[in-house]
């Protein structure tokens, strides 16, 4: 069983992560052990996702790292071959976990 400050802190990490949701708030009084499982694991996929964000990001741009007019164009014939597009799995690191995670968090506290 979570303490109430437990519960009020875990909330907190939930937006710093997907952002204020109403749904996930009211079921707040509900979390427990298996929800802070959900949270975990959560914060792991957005970890790894953002990781494969940042690494597509430097293996366009290589070692120049600048973002001048024009960047893309001129980094597209020389890009990375290995930079595969299937590890972006979603619209955005936020957006892809929000998606993914909602419904496990509120499912955690049935």
């Amino acid at each position: 069983m979570l303490k109430t400050n437990e519960k009020e802190r875990l909330y907190e990490l939930v937006t710093a992560m997907i952002g204020e949701d109403a749904s996930i708030k009211a079921y707040k009084s509900g979390f427990n052990q298996n929800t802070v499982v959900v949270v975990e694991e959560m914060i792991a996929a957005s970890i790894k996702c953002n990781a494969n964000m940042k690494k597509l990001i430097s293996d366009l741009l290589g070692v120049s790292g600048t973002l001048t007019k024009g960047w893309l164009s001129k980094t597209l014939a020389t890009a990375n071959r290995n930079v595969s597009i299937t590890e972006l799995k979603g619209y955005g690191c936020l957006v892809s976990v929000k998606s993914r995670w909602k419904i496990a968090i509120i499912n955690s506290t049935i």
